[in-house]
C-alpha cells in the first residue's frame, strides 16, 4: 500500500512538472512569436548614443532619465526601429525645443498590436506611478502606423489611470485598416495630425481635433514618389516645434475644399498646441520649408 501510495505521488508530480514545463515553452513561444518593443532613451546628454532602458524602477533610475525633464515617447513605423528616419528626425526636433526624455521605441521584433500597446501603457504608469512624472508632462508622437499605437497607448492609460495624457502628434497616419486601434480625437485631450501623402501611404481621413494638410496633402514639393511625400512629415517636424515656426495656415471648410484660394487665412500656424478643424498651407521643397511670410499680405 505505502509503494502504491509512492508511485501515485510521483505521477502526480510528474504530471505537474509536465504542465509547468508546456507553460514554460508556450510563454517563450509567445515571446518569441510576438516579442515586446525596446525603448531607447535620448537626452540632450546621450542625444548620439542613446541607452536602451527596460521599463523597471531600478533600471530607469540607474539611467540618464530625469524625472523633472518632459517626456516624449515616439511611435516609429510598423517594424520600425533606431534606423528609421522618423526617429533621429523626433529625437532631434525635441531635443532643440528643450530638455527632454526622448524614448524612442524599436519595433523590430513586435509584431503583435495589443504587447506593443500594453507595454508602452505599463511604462507610461510607472513613469507616472513611481517616478512622479505627472501626465501632461508626457506627449506622444507617431508616425504612419505608428500614430494609432500611439492613440492606442493614450486611450489605455485614460482607461487605467483616469486621466487624458496631453498631447499626440500625428505624422501621415495611416488608415491604421490593419490595426484595431485608430487613432481618433477622443484619446488625448489634444490630437493634431499631419497629412502629406493622403491616398498614397497615409489617408486622407480627419482624424484629430486639428488636422493639416500641405500642400493639399497629398504630394509634397520635390517629391516623385509616396515614400518621400510620406516622410515629408517628420522632416517639417523641427520647424514645426521652433520658435520661429512660419507655417501660416490657412482653415477650410472641409477635405474636399483644401487651397489657397478657397480657404480662408489666418494666424494659426501649424504645430501650435490648439485650435480645431482642417487647414491648408504651402511649404518649399527643401528646410526651411516655411512660406509663412509669402502669405502675411493676405491676413
Amino acid at each position: 500500500m505505502p509503494q502504491a501510495k509512492l508511485c501515485s505521488a510521483s505521477s502526480v508530480t510528474l504530471r505537474m512538472q509536465t504542465r509547468e514545463l508546456i507553460a514554460l515553452v508556450l510563454a517563450l513561444t509567445i515571446a518569441v512569436v510576438y516579442g515586446e518593443p525596446r525603448f531607447l532613451l535620448h537626452t540632450r546628454r546621450i542625444q548620439d548614443n542613446p541607452q536602451q532602458i527596460e521599463p523597471e524602477v531600478e533600471a530607469l533610475v540607474r539611467s540618464s532619465f530625469y524625472a523633472a525633464d518632459p517626456v516624449v515617447l515616439s511611435f516609429p513605423r510598423w517594424g520600425g526601429n533606431i534606423s528609421s528616419p522618423e526617429i533621429p528626425a523626433v529625437v532631434s526636433a525635441q531635443l532643440q525645443r528643450m530638455d527632454s526624455n526622448v524614448i524612442s521605441l524599436d519595433l523590430t521584433k513586435a509584431n503583435n498590436e495589443t504587447e506593443i500597446i500594453e507595454s508602452v501603457a505599463n511604462l507610461v504608469n510607472l513613469l507616472h506611478s513611481n517616478l512622479d512624472v505627472p501626465l501632461d508632462r508626457i506627449q506622444l508622437v507617431g508616425f504612419a502606423e505608428g500614430a494609432h499605437l500611439a492613440g492606442g497607448v493614450a486611450a489605455q492609460v485614460q482607461r487605467e489611470l483616469g486621466h487624458q495624457l496631453p498631447q499626440i502628434t500625428a505624422l501621415d497616419p495611416t488608415s491604421g485598416e490593419d490595426l484595431e486601434h485608430k487613432l481618433s480625437q477622443t484619446d488625448a485631450q489634444f490630437v493634431e495630425v499631419v497629412h502629406t501623402n493622403a491616398g498614397g501611404v497615409g489617408t486622407w481621413k480627419q482624424l484629430g481635433h486639428v488636422d493639416y494638410y500641405p500642400n493639399g496633402g497629398q504630394t509634397q514639393p520635390g517629391c516623385s514618389s509616396d515614400s518621400c511625400s510620406h516622410e515629408r512629415s517628420f522632416q517639417l517636424l523641427a520647424e514645426m516645434w521652433s520658435p520661429e515656426n512660419d507655417f501660416v495656415s490657412a482653415l477650410c471648410g472641409s477635405v474636399e475644399s483644401l487651397g489657397a484660394a478657397s480657404c480662408r487665412w489666418s494666424t494659426h500656424k501649424m504645430g501650435q498646441s490648439e485650435g480645431s478643424g482642417i487647414y491648408f498651407l504651402e511649404t518649399t521643397q527643401s528646410s526651411p520649408f516655411a512660406r509663412g511670410a509669402y502669405y502675411i499680405s493676405f491676413l
